[in-house]
């Protein structure tokens, strides 16, 4: 079953047990999901110039939780960074909080989650540009994702790093000195832990809330190396624009009324059922729903806005110091957004766009 059915039969159960702490955008995305592609939201009529069929598609929602939409976004994101990407080795560095947060993290989204960003990318860059590191200035960028597997709540932010830096006068390019480590993650642990802490003291009503053991604790950081960029690129995309429970999942309704979803384990790397009740499910769904604005993907330092002069720039200093071998397999590189065509059911010919509906407004 689809995510949208599920809504349409349990949908007023949930709403009944917990419409009133239900935040607006809860609201905008089970509404959006059950409207997504269907003739509420309009559509487009085609003709088959073959064998004269019609056809017509609805338009999607475009909310960016509905299980159905997002695809075109990935393919216009991935082909922005292949055109961004050096050629150097990446890295793929992940920030965890202690456990203890998630409670502070639920009650207030916008703001601890824009901590989480500002603390975590800081910390990062701050390490690397020792000398004993990278010792330049880096780019990269973060994502933010919030559920595990089995759509527990889990906020933690991965980062696409490039191995490599700018010099302060920006003539020299910084080449780190091995391919599989760009720097320890204890001092990046540490200093993330001292950078999240002075800035939720600024909220004194918030730092009251948190338990003194948390900042004795060692916080989880992890650095790891992730090839020349192009394999982790992918392997992120489909985090940027898609929900934490697609229709891929294989949605199964049983008789008593629970519904049970395939996820992989990550301490045995095979697949496995989870079953649960309808309404607990949407649950667990909808803490993964982020507030109204919020950006979940950010670039920081030579990626970071109004950074594009400095980043060309190194990509310049790379490509003039490295073989014309490595230079041809590196310009060949690139990423071919693929087009879809809407094509007749019956004969397979490309269709014509005859007409456009108009979404249906009103209450």
């Amino acid at each position: 079953m689809r995510l949208s059915e599920l809504f349409q039969r349990f949908g007023e159960e949930y709403l009944s047990r917990y419409a009133e702490a239900m935040p607006p955008a809860h609201r905008k995305a089970i509404g959006d999901i059950l409207s997504c592609r269907t003739p509420v939201m309009g559509g487009k009529w085609y003709d088959c110039p073959q064998c004269k069929a019609q056809q017509y598609a609805y338009h999607s929602c475009n909310n960016r939780h509905c299980p159905r939409c997002g695809g075109d976004k990935t393919q216009l994101w991935l082909k922005t960074q292949f055109d961004r990407l050096l050629p150097v080795p990446y890295f793929f560095a992940t920030f965890t909080l202690p456990d203890t947060f998630r409670f502070l993290f639920r009650s207030h989204q916008k703001l601890c989650y824009g901590l989480f960003f500002e603390a975590s990318a800081q910390a990062l860059k701050e390490v690397a540009s020792n000398k004993r590191f990278v010792g330049g200035d880096i780019g990269f960028f973060g994502i933010l994702q919030t559920w595990t597997s089995e759509l527990f709540y889990h906020p933690h932010i991965h980062y696409i790093v490039p191995g490599v830096g700018l010099s302060r006068n920006r003539k020299n390019w910084i080449k780190i000195k091995n391919k599989t480590f760009l720097l320890h993650v204890k001092p990046m642990g540490l200093r993330f832990k001292s950078l999240f802490q002075q800035a939720l003291k600024k909220h004194p009503e918030l730092y009251a809330k948190v338990p003194d053991s948390v900042w004795r604790r060692d916080w989880v950081v992890h650095c790891e190396p992730a090839g020349y960029g192009r394999e982790i690129i992918r392997y992120v995309a489909p985090y940027i624009f898609r929900t934490a429970l697609t229709d891929h999942r294989h949605l199964t309704l049983h008789d008593d009324a629970t519904v049970s979803f395939q996820y992989k384990d990550n301490a045995t790397k095979k697949r496995k059922t989870c079953r649960l009740e309808a309404v607990e499910l949407f649950r667990r769904y909808l803490q993964h729903v982020l507030p109204k604005g919020f950006v979940k993907i950010r670039y920081f330092g030579l990626m970071g806005a109004n950074q594009g002069k400095r980043l060309n720039h190194l990509k310049w200093l790379i490509l003039k110091s490295i073989s014309q071998k490595e230079q041809a397999r590196f310009l060949h590189l690139h990423f071919e957004i693929t087009k879809r065509q809407m094509l007749c059911k019956c004969c397979g010919t490309p269709l014509v766009l005859v007409k456009t509906v108009l979404p249906v407004r009103g209450p």
